[in-house]
């Protein structure tokens, strides 16, 4: 069963008592490793009534377990009480946050999660109503109020402590806000899992009982904890779990949006006992040697006898920058990408992967851009996170629910899209007259014990039913289509948008979320969106600019003097690049070829 181990997994899967880091490279097999070790622990005879917690950080890292454990080590799935396996957040929500959150919080009852991803929070009275950055904020351990969205999406300047040395008074009311909110049960995931870290420092009897309910912790992905998930461990670790495995990479960290900070993995990785693992199943050694320089790794090994010798060389390619003149100021030209500075790198791409007899679809082919704006590169006519042309109204943000859940309803997401449009219709009903109105699930569950399921039901489908498709349609199209319907139904909804942000086909505003065949045969998306995943052919697109500044300042400054923000954007880099198994291809102005060129390649003759 475990003959395919290599030496380095195989010390995972016999790793005896204690706490310990595994490091892992690109397609080193880690997720393979770990199915090992959990089939393996739960095989021992004294594991009694404890269980094993097996946590990663998404729920499509959770599946990839799950899937391992019963294709390659016959283990039956999904693993039953006592045994956890999940993500971090349904762990927390699970064993601390839910039970025990309304300690801290004050609320009367168990407390209600609301905010992506457990449904959109669109409360907003007014312009300046503070209630509205509920989800938008959290508290870090320290207690200190901090943003967990783009600053576009605040009415001030994101100022914490003004000139005369107070809290800035913007601040002060959205830290009254929440805890306002708290009172009346209300958390988005990132309060839940602060005042999680709260209740397990305040009641040390909560955090022990927590702590033994488990033999072995295994923590997947770990190079994307932030602090206050790393200060929970701790604290389960303090008071009475001393068996921890750790396993991640962090180069492969790219969520500080989330406050993800990988210097706390290499903290433990330098404290507690070390696993190392070098060699990359997934890639050809052409692949490897080009991303070793953005790696921590001294040496990435490939050894997956299918691919490894393979003889097509990673290369960068170049594009011309289109001018423009400013829309603030004719006089002002500046430079950009465009569609049409690609058409031609991607149409060579896809006939080259054509040419080495890769099948061009979702699961072979991808095309990765960085940062939210360069959905432009491929033609696609709207940047969903451009705030000056956001079409949603003040207490009419259910429309973009409602229309994103028919989208998805419509493309095979049934439980997302019913979800959403089942919220979206109370609120379009009642907000109207409560602008406050919020569809929480107690509501929902009020609703069903009033009316029974089967007349709940057939009210939520006849709205559902009433509502057009959206193939093919501009929002405004559908806005105009679908009040008609609902008004010939009899059904007390008017939907509003900003008409002048409203020609923009639904199939691109919300392509992404699906990638829709529509928009293009092979996977389109950002880099985030396929971490994790291995595809054979990967071109990487980027601009000029990253997200916060030009990619020339990042690889030109001196590495000790980076910001946290620049080495994240050049690990971002490095987690496209390390995706395919055979053919890599990425796509830099042509100002910037040189500079990456060097940073890649620098001290390697293979490519010279």
């Amino acid at each position: 069963m475990y003959s395919k181990l290599s030496d380095g997994q195989r010390k995972i899967l016999d790793y005896n008592q204690g706490n310990v880091v595994v490091k892992a490279c690109p397609g080193s097999g880690k997720t393979y490793s770990l199915a090992a070790r959990i089939s393996r622990l739960l095989r021992e005879p004294d594991l009694g009534k404890k269980g094993l917690a097996v946590i990663s950080f998404t729920n499509i890292a959770c599946q990839e377990i799950e899937d391992r454990l019963s294709s390659d080590f016959s283990t039956p799935v999904p693993l039953r009480h006592p045994h956890f396996l999940g993500t971090i957040d349904s762990f927390i929500n699970t064993f601390i946050f839910l039970p025990f959150g309304h300690l801290i919080m004050g609320c009367p009852s168990r407390p209600e999660l609301v905010g992506e991803p457990h449904g959109p929070w669109s409360v907003k009275k007014f312009d300046k109503d503070y209630d509205q950055y509920f989800d938008k904020t959290t508290f870090n351990s320290e207690d200190i109020l901090i943003r967990i969205a783009p600053y576009q999406a605040f009415h001030f300047k994101w100022n914490y402590i003004t000139i005369g040395g107070t809290v800035n008074g913007h601040i002060t009311n959205i830290i009254n806000s929440k805890w306002a909110l708290f009172k009346k049960g209300y958390a988005n995931q990132s309060d839940a899992n602060y005042i999680s870290l709260k209740v397990l420092e305040k009641y040390p009897l909560i955090a022990e009982n927590v702590a033994k309910k488990f033999v072995n912790f295994l923590i997947d992905e770990c190079q994307d904890t932030n602090d206050i998930h790393m200060k929970i461990i701790d604290i389960l670790n303090n008071r009475g779990n001393s068996n921890i495995m750790l396993i991640g990479d962090r180069d492969q960290s790219i969520f500080e949006w989330n406050e993800a900070r990988p210097e706390l993995f290499d903290a433990k990785y330098n404290i507690w006992d070390k696993i190392l693992l070098y060699e990359n199943r997934r890639s050809s050694q052409h692949i490897c040697n080009f991303i070793r320089n953005l790696s921590s790794f001294s040496e990435i090994k490939a050894v997956n006898e299918r691919v490894k010798d393979s003889v097509l060389i990673p290369s960068i390619l170049g594009y011309k920058m289109t001018k423009k003149a400013s829309k603030k100021d004719p006089t002002v030209i500046t430079a950009e990408e465009s569609h049409e500075a690609f058409r031609k790198i991607l149409d060579d791409f896809i006939k080259e992967c054509e040419s080495n007899g890769i099948i061009i679809n979702k699961e072979n082919v991808a095309v990765l851009y960085r940062g939210t704006a360069s959905s432009k590169y491929l033609g696609l006519s709207s940047d969903v996170h451009n705030f000056e042309t956001i079409p949603w109204l003040r207490n009419h943000y259910h429309v973009k629910g409602m229309i994103k859940g028919k989208h998805m309803y419509e493309h095979g997401g049934l439980n997302k899209g019913y979800k959403l449009l089942e919220k979206s219709y109370f609120e379009a009903l009642l907000r109207p007259a409560d602008p406050n109105f919020y569809c929480s699930g107690q509501f929902i569950s009020n609703k069903i014990e009033a009316l029974g399921i089967k007349e709940y039901r057939r009210e939520i489908f006849k709205f559902i039913d009433a509502l057009p498709f959206t193939k093919d349609k501009t929002l405004n199209t559908w806005i105009k289509e679908a009040n008609k319907s609902l008004l010939d139904l009899g059904i007390n909804i008017i939907l509003n948008i900003e008409s002048s942000f409203g020609d923009v086909m639904i199939d691109d505003y919300f392509g992404e979320d699906l990638n829709s065949e529509r928009l293009h045969p092979f996977y389109f998306g950002t880099v985030h969106s396929v971490k994790g995943k291995t595809f054979q052919a990967v071109l990487l697109l980027l601009g000029k600019k990253s997200v916060l500044k030009n990619y020339e300042t990042i690889l030109k400054a001196d590495p000790k003097f980076l910001k946290s923000s620049d080495l994240e954007e050049l690990r971002i880099v490095y987690v496209a690049l390390s995706r395919p198994e055979l053919f890599l291809k990425m796509a830099v102005p042509d100002s910037d070829v040189k500079l990456w060129t060097d940073k890649l390649l620098q001290n390697s003759e293979e490519y010279t």
